[in-house]
This record gives structure tokens, sequence and C-alpha cells, in this order.
């Protein structure tokens, strides 16, 4: 047989296959759902802790997010949330919002069951932001190592992945730096009143959170250490995000680590805790997640 005919015949049994296993040759994912039913799993990020007032202000968080009449008549912050730009670009009809985030919340105690409960209702775009209480711990014995952060991570993905309906879309958003966020505030007085110094100084009797980045007694060098497994973390959520992307046709997972870059300011950090994003911080969030995220082409 010559080359030339045995070229042929290889290019036709390669074709063939082609078409018979379309995926095995890289066959398009399954048709992508618009947004409309939103879920966002977290931590006190997500339910945006002291934004605005002491406590969850569910209204500011840059997924879940609304300002309607009375939010508006209270002067209550519109922080223009992934929730009120779906509405904004796929319009109201079949929308549903579900905040499935606790404060709080670590990847390695939480996230399989709030995915758990994400599932149950049935969304087409999940939001992910959780990790920073696995890095703030009150000791650094208390942050886990990679192994258990990846091991609770890919199960919480799973849960999506066979719970979520195909065309789902899935996004995971790094873990913010929370040494810039403690840099933002170095200078903050917490209502105008206290400094933040002294309110961080209570994580020595583990009455204020994050006692491995905000304890006055740390080092630079144990800062620094605390960062490192912040960056550990966010290596771990873009590398398995990646590969759950490739190997699962009927879901899309995008990453972006934008956030753990955004150099927040003093301003962005509540006046309250002076730790997490205000008001202007959420705002700056679901701009940042929006325009790096899976729908960034819808920019209304």
């Amino acid at each position: 047989m010559d080359s030339k005919r045995f070229t042929l015949i290889v290019l036709l049994v390669v074709l063939c296959l082609a078409l018979a296993v379309p995926q095995a040759f890289g066959q398009d994912k399954a048709k992508q759902l618009s947004p409309k039913r939103l879920s966002s799993t977290g931590d006190s990020m997500t339910v945006a802790i002291d934004a605005q007032l002491p406590a969850a202000n569910h209204w500011a968080s840059w997924a879940n997010g609304y300002h309607g009449f009375w939010e508006w008549l209270l002067g209550l912050a519109d922080v223009y949330s992934h929730n009120q730009r779906i509405t904004k670009n796929f319009g109201s009809w079949g929308r549903a919002n579900y905040m499935e985030a606790k404060s709080g919340a670590d990847m390695e105690t939480d996230f399989v069951g709030q995915t758990l409960q994400s599932v149950g209702h049935t969304p087409t775009y999940v939001t992910v932001l959780m990790g920073h209480n696995d890095v703030c711990g009150n000791r650094f014995a208390d942050i886990p190592t990679d192994g258990v952060f990846e091991e609770k991570f890919r199960a919480g993905l799973t849960t999506l992945k066979n719970g979520l309906p195909s065309g789902a879309t899935i996004y995971v958003v790094g873990i913010v730096d929370i040494y810039r966020l403690r840099q933002a505030a170095d200078d903050k007085k917490a209502l105008g009143i206290l400094n933040c110094e002294v309110l961080w100084a209570t994580t020595l009797l583990n009455l204020f959170p994050c006692g491995t980045m905000l304890n006055p007694l740390l080092t630079e060098a144990q800062r620094q250490y605390t960062r490192s497994r912040n960056m550990a973390f966010n290596d771990i959520l873009k590398r398995v995000t990646e590969e759950y992307n490739g190997a699962d046709p009927g879901h899309y997972y995008v990453y972006t680590d934008e956030v753990f870059k955004y150099p927040f300011t003093e301003d962005e950090v509540s006046d309250i805790d002076c730790f997490h994003p205000s008001a202007s911080g959420q705002k700056k969030l679901s701009e940042i997640t929006w325009f790096n995220g899976p729908f960034k082409a819808y920019a209304k």
C-alpha cells in the first residue's frame, strides 16, 4: 500500500471516530443556561457582615444584594450586586435569588452543606467565595492543610456537579487578600472613635476573629506566613476549578483571583469592625467579580 493511500485511510478512520464519539474529540459543552436562578455559597464576605450596619447586611452583598423601596427610603447602600445585574441584563421573569452563605462558615466544615442547600434550589448560577475563615483562625494550628482544604472543596464541587441542571455555571472567586484588608484599615478608627488596632487586640482573648492576621503580637514574618496560606488556598481553588471545567461537559466552571489582587482603600473597609468590606467595598467586589466572571459580556 502506498503512503498516500495509507494516509487517506488513517484520516478517514479518524474522521469516523470523531463523528461517532464527538465528546472524545472536544465536543462543546451543554448549552449554558442564563443565570436567572442565583445561589451564593460563602461566609461573612458574601452576607456583607458589618458593611453598613452591625451584623449581616444582605442588601449590600456583592452577590445577592438588592435595592428596593425600603432600602432607598432608609438610605441603605446600593452595591449593584450580581443579583441586580442579572435582572438588568436578563430580565425579571423567572428570577430567583438564594443566600446559602453564613457568617463564620469555612471550607473545611461548611462548604459541602451549603452546596447541598444550593442544589435543593436548582440554581442555574452558583457563586463560591469561601476560605477566609480557613485562613483566619485563632491560632496557626487552626488553618487546615492543603490536603484537607482541597478535599472539602472537591466534595462541594462534586455535589454541585451531580445536582445542578445541565448548563449551569459555577463561579469560584479567590479568597480576598486579608493582609491587604488589614493594611487598608491600619490607620482607621472603628465608628470614628476607637483605633482599629485596639479592636483587633481583642483577638488575644478570642473575642475578635482572625488572630492569625490581626493579633498585635504577630511578627511580620508570621503575617506573611498567613498570607502564604491565603495564596496556597487560591492556587488550589484555581487548579481544581479548571480541572472540573475541563472534565465536566455538563457545567461551566470559572475562576478569578482578581479580588485577591485588588488593593482595598480605607473607605472600602467596614467602619464597624475595621476588617470586612464596607458597602463601597462590596460594590467594588461586585464590579470586579462581574467583569471578570462568566457573564462579563453583559455589561449593563
